[in-house]
């Protein structure tokens, strides 16, 4: 069974798209690696992702990032089994509201265009990406 964490951080200081892509980019080969995908946004220094995959290698990759001194106050929101996963074809997608990456969530995630549209959803993991970019997605 597939098990998924959402988690929210704060990054220690403020990444520029060059940081933030070579995180990514490092990330995408890991999760490919460990059949993790997932998604990451990032706005002004906060941070939410979802990891997705086998319970043991998604509970290491957590660890792992706990750890790490880039960021702080990482907090999960969700951890459990899920039905399917929500980024299946993601290694691990990354999105900032600033970057042209934003556009590849769209189809993703009907909340993108506008933040307030009310979105009926039984995924508590879609939900939770709402009410992030909801509250940061102008910062």
């Amino acid at each position: 069974m597939m098990h998924s964490i959402v988690y929210l951080s704060s990054s220690r200081v403020l990444l520029d798209e060059r940081e933030m892509g070579n995180i990514v980019e490092k990330s995408r080969i890991n999760n490919a690696e460990a059949d993790i995908t997932g998604v990451l946004i990032y706005c002004n220094g906060s941070i939410i992702q979802v990891l997705e995959g086998e319970k043991d290698a998604i509970h290491s990759l957590f660890e792992k990032i706990k750890r790490d001194d880039r960021h702080n106050q990482v907090i999960p929101l969700f951890q459990g089994p899920v039905s399917v996963r929500s980024f299946d074809n993601w290694a691990m997608g990354y999105s900032t509201p600033a970057s042209r990456n934003m556009d590849e969530l769209k189809d993703k995630l009907s909340f993108i265009e506008d933040p307030y549209t009310q979105v009926k959803s039984e995924n508590k993991i879609f939900s939770l990406l709402q009410v992030f970019f909801k509250n940061n997605h102008r910062n």
